[in-house]
């Protein structure tokens, strides 16, 4: 028993010191600043968030001739989408049409900071269509003559900071291009890491006359989905990891201030589309249960917990990426994609395709659930033709739930649930 107890306590004195070089040995990447976060715990799952089953019996779109279509947008009739391998595609009858691709040709998945990988999709009212992609910038793109042009690249300091990581995107009608940069830290490929502190994220603003971009919202935890009201008197960005929607004030007394639009949602955010109505469907990439455990909520609580898991897992990425960059392959490029990806950690978090619809004063007015699995994973909805279309980051098809009548018809507004905290 004593050998048993002094190699038991061998370990432990071991596994201390590994953990106290982790945290205290400075220099260590990635550099976040480590703060606490304690999250709103979820609104429960009752009237107009009451679970049904709406996003059953879910459709599989063109399966397996796509990976990733993250957001959609319609014109004339025909919706557009970005996917895996950097291209925008549109869908017309059974066929995937390549329009345009900014990224480089590339070996797949696992090099998609090569490829290109376009994230957030708005067209103006002249027809542009005005794109986030990850790892090149923001792009306008003339459809019609699958052309485009480059507004901000990845190389121009905005603020001291150079964008690492844009994704969401929406255009006013003067013009002026809203964005969002979810990290200045980590690249989409390392932005599993962002999960573990990293609250550099931002909302930004670009004037299409100065060419010029300004930061709005500093220091959000995953900057994600944006989306102007429809009086363009304020815009929302989804905060993902904090689990609630930041709104920008743009017009009004409250010009230029920043305040909780909604907090508390039973779920991550990803995109938020406006609906017909003048209000919002925000989508829910992962699933927060009231009363259940959440492990990356509960590392927000402990800073030094986030820097241990952070450091450790870039710990064992390095000498991987190390060997790729001197003898480049397949498996090492895929061994630092699987470790530093979005999609690892979403098979460790429970997945969810819930669609939460709110009025522009931020209450919950109705939402939309998947309780039979043929739905995951689900970054946005597009309600078009009576048809609900649901995007996914990860997913290889493009889901399609038809419906005779919209969510805001369905459910009545006396229903709402007040939203969330608001700020002055």
């Amino acid at each position: 028993m004593g050998g048993i107890f002094r190699k038991l306590l061998r370990h432990v004195v071991e596994a201390t010191i590994v953990f106290l070089l982790i945290v205290f040995l400075p220099g260590l990447p990635p550099p976040f600043e480590f703060s606490e976060l304690r999250v709103t715990p979820p609104m429960p799952l009752e009237g107009p968030l009451a679970v049904n089953g709406d996003l059953n019996r879910g459709e599989h779109l063109f399966e397996g001739k796509i990976k990733g279509p993250e957001s959609l947008e319609v014109y004339k009739g025909e919706i557009y989408s970005g996917i895996h391998g950097g291209e925008i595609v549109k869908f017309v009858n059974d066929e995937v049409v390549p329009v345009v691709k900014f990224g480089k040709p590339c070996g797949g998945f696992i090099e998609e900071a090569v490829c290109g990988r376009p994230l957030g999709l708005k067209f103006d009212s002249k027809g542009y269509l005005f794109v986030a992609d990850a790892y090149y910038g923001i792009f306008q793109v003339d459809v019609n003559k699958r052309a485009f042009t480059q507004l901000v690249s990845m190389d121009e300091p905005i603020n001291g900071k150079k964008a690492k990581f844009p994704n969401g995107i929406d255009v006013a009608s003067d013009g002026m291009v809203y964005w969002s940069d979810s990290s200045a830290v980590v690249d989409l490929q390392n932005g599993g890491f962002s999960v573990f502190g990293d609250r550099s994220g931002r909302l930004l603003r670009y004037n299409p006359k100065t060419k010029q971009n300004e930061v709005l919202v500093d220091n959000l935890y995953l900057a994600n989905g944006v989306s102007l009201s429809s009086e363009e008197n304020y815009v929302l960005v989804a905060e993902t990891m904090a689990s609630r929607i930041i709104r920008y004030h743009l017009k009004g007394p409250k010009k230029g201030q920043t305040d909780v639009f909604l907090d508390g949602l039973p779920g991550a955010p990803d995109n938020i589309k406006r609906t017909e109505n003048d209000g919002f469907f925000i989508a829910l990439t992962a699933h927060r249960a009231p009363g259940g455990f959440n492990v990356l909520e509960f590392l927000g609580m402990h800073p030094i917990l986030q820097k241990f898991f952070a450091r450790m897992f870039m710990l064992i990425e390095l000498p991987f990426a190390f060997i790729d960059s001197v003898i480049p392959n397949f498996y090492t490029k895929k061994i630092v994609h699987m470790i530093g990806s979005f999609e690892t950690v979403a098979d460790v978090v429970p997945s969810s395709a819930r669609i939460v619809e709110v009025d522009k004063l931020g209450n919950v007015i109705g939402s939309l659930h998947c309780t039979d699995g043929s739905l995951k994973h689900i970054s946005e909805v597009l309600y078009h033709d009576r048809t609900y279309y649901l995007a996914s980051p990860y997913n290889e098809y493009l889901g399609r739930v038809k419906t005779r009548i919209p969510i805001h018809i369905k459910k009545p507004a006396s229903s709402a649930l007040p939203g969330g905290v608001k700020g002055s």
